[in-house]
């Protein structure tokens, strides 16, 4: 019979404070490069705001290691997920889930979840099969609808059925969130709108700096885009068909789509400081969403180097640049028409206000509230005989695990923990830390 060795891998002796524990489910769609990935681009922003402002320890379920997000109080557990996007998101193995819940041992005092479509799943596996009761918050990077997903079937009641689970979830924008609510309203009565039009949120992105370039090369632009449906990159190719029938004088760079045309160059970075670097030195980037444009990454990176975009007077880029912004267009002809003119400035729109407008710790500084109520415990249980007995337990061992109180106590799933440890939070003799709750005279 094989021997459980987990407890013997407990270091019982790390004895930096944290005081929340949170588990981050990610929705990771750019598997060819996880450091690219939406998702990593929000934690390695999100991570250090919470960090300095709580003691927190965060677990993340990731299919591989992200160096990016790295930092010391983050632990990345290899978690499997299929790469097909659609089958990643109607996939959750409940049991595998569970074994890194280890309820036995772990303490989760909020789950982070950014696939909706896991987190009714999410929910039930925890509140039902373990004796935590977590606060449960998210953000939403994608919907599965028809202006964006070429599926027979999509996960979009899966989708809203998870949101419905969290107390808040950020979209990119507002324009998403009233989609959204349409979307919900061909299945949903009222009062379900009701709920997600109070859970579903604003949560506006932001860039890593601003750092308007004093040169660039002239003639030069960049699609830094994928070249998938949503992003209108055929038609954008026929568009920049036309006009080097008229003008040979240009080059399109590209970073994540290529296409055998004498005016396209695609470039190959491998670091992000590489990227914004030859991101500066473009002239101006293009955007050709047609349908579906919920934020663009892409578009901000450049706006923040001083790149200025030109954009679809749709979606969400009004809701990005500003109704005024003015390079926003309505049709093709005005497409190819600004595209010529701004090939030809020799004076630029200056998009620094713009960028400042997005720095990442403003604009996270928002979320949730303000953050107001994330970190607040909401069930704490009273002076009780067996709060009195823990405590005393903690004081008499110095340090104790979650696994050697339930023991102690005799407990197993049936009397919920967390109220418990929320009662220890106001004993100021007791220390969090990752792995159990030390004694301090």
């Amino acid at each position: 019979m094989a021997m459980d060795i987990t407890d013997f891998l407990v270091d019982k002796y790390e004895t930096e404070q944290y005081d929340y524990k949170v588990l981050i489910y990610g929705n990771y769609t750019y598997r060819k490069n996880l450091e690219a990935d939406s998702l990593i681009e929000v934690l390695r922003r999100v991570i250090p705001y919470i960090s300095k402002k709580w003691k927190v320890h965060f677990t993340i379920l990731i299919p591989e290691f992200v160096k990016s997000i790295a930092f010391d109080n983050v632990e990345q557990r290899i978690y499997e997920l299929p790469t097909y996007i659609n089958q990643m998101r109607t996939h959750f193995d409940s049991v595998e889930f569970m074994k890194h819940i280890d309820w036995r041992r772990n303490d989760w005092d909020i789950i982070y979840s950014h696939l909706p479509e896991h987190t009714n799943q999410i929910a039930n596996s925890i509140c039902n099969n373990s004796n935590i009761i977590p606060k449960i918050i998210g953000y939403s990077h994608w919907f599965e609808v028809p202006e964006n997903s070429p599926y027979l079937k999509t996960m979009l009641d899966a989708n809203l059925n998870g949101i419905l689970q969290m107390e808040e979830c950020g979209v990119n924008s507002q324009w998403l969130k009233d989609l959204v609510l349409e979307k919900a309203k061909e299945t949903y009565n009222q009062i379900v709108i009701d709920k997600l039009d109070k859970i579903i949120q604003p949560h506006y992105l932001g860039v890593d700096r601003v750092n308007p370039r004093s040169t660039y090369k002239d003639k030069t632009v960049i699609f830094n885009h994928r070249d998938a449906g949503y992003t209108g990159w055929e038609w954008f190719v026929k568009c920049v068909d036309e006009i080097w029938e008229t003008r040979k004088d240009f080059k399109v760079y590209t970073t994540l789509a290529q296409i055998d045309r004498p005016w396209n160059k695609k470039v190959d970075l491998t670091s992000r400081d590489e990227y914004m670097d030859f991101l500066s030195e473009i002239k101006f980037g293009v955007g050709a969403f047609q349908t579906y444009s919920a934020w663009s990454i892409s578009t901000t990176d450049g706006l923040s180097v001083g790149v200025p975009y030109l954009l679809p007077n749709k979606l969400c880029y009004p809701e990005m640049v500003s109704n005024d912004y003015p390079y926003l267009y309505d049709n093709r002809n005005e497409f190819i028409s600004k595209f010529n003119e701004m090939l030809d400035e020799t004076k630029q729109y200056d998009t620094t206000q713009i960028a400042k407008d997005m720095l990442w710790d403003a604009r996270i500084d928002k979320w949730f509230n303000n953050w107001d109520t994330v970190f607040e415990p909401e069930r704490i249980m009273a002076e009780v005989d067996g709060l009195i007995k823990i405590k005393q337990f903690i004081k008499q061992s110095k340090f104790a695990t979650k696994k050697d109180i339930l023991e102690y106590m005799n407990w197993g799933v049936k009397i919920k923990w967390t109220p418990y440890r929320n009662g220890l939070r106001l004993c100021t003799n007791i220390k969090f830390t990752k792995n159990g709750y030390e004694w301090i005279d």
